[in-house]
């Protein structure tokens, strides 16, 4: 069975807090388009990223604000500033690396809020049964063109819709775009 792919360029998500710090008390975020995840946009507003006096601009809000603020970048933005962020799964932050996020308003420290997300499968939980695995499986996808990847961990949650997660930087190497497919070895 098939699975389309949605690529992943940097961004980030905001807590509550690092949002009125970036765009003031009480502000809210407009939604430039929605996302196939159930509730989720990529947001009209857009930060920067500071780090070793480096600066990464126009960067992303995806929303809606969560517990937690959390970068996201591609593997090229480590090099960029010089750091190692690790490649982790979306929350697991804890010894991550950190930058500043640069607002209209304001200036929010991003301390151990860090990585570069990895590879995964969001599923349904009627997912899980069709495809015969369970949350947070790791599994081997192939591509249209038989490139084997693996570290693909399975995330399942009731926002889940089904779709492959690859950053940017990944997709680009391979010549894969988005809506591409790719099927669970």
């Amino acid at each position: 069975m098939k699975i389309k792919v949605g690529i992943s360029n940097h961004h980030v998500h905001l807590s509550e807090e690092a949002l009125e710090i970036l765009f003031g008390k009480g502000y809210e975020l407009t939604v430039k388009n929605e996302l196939l995840q159930k509730g989720q946009f990529a947001a009209n507003e857009q930060v920067s990223l500071q780090r070793n006096g480096k600066t990464l601009e126009h960067i992303r809000i995806v929303g809606p604000v969560r517990p937690y603020t959390q970068v996201e970048l591609l593997e090229k933005d480590n090099e960029f500033f010089g750091i190692n962020a690790p490649v982790r799964a979306s929350g697991d932050l804890e010894n991550s690396e950190s930058c500043m996020i640069v607002g209209p308003n304001g200036v929010y420290m991003a301390n151990s809020c860090v990585i570069v997300a990895n590879r995964h499968i969001h599923m349904s939980a009627e997912d899980l049964k069709t495809f015969n695995v369970n949350n947070k499986d790791v599994v081997i996808v192939k591509t249209k063109d038989g490139v084997l990847m693996d570290n693909v961990t399975i995330k399942s949650d009731d926002t889940c819709v089904l779709e492959y997660h690859m950053n940017k930087d990944e997709a680009i190497d391979l010549g894969i775009e988005n809506g591409d497919e790719v099927e669970i070895c």
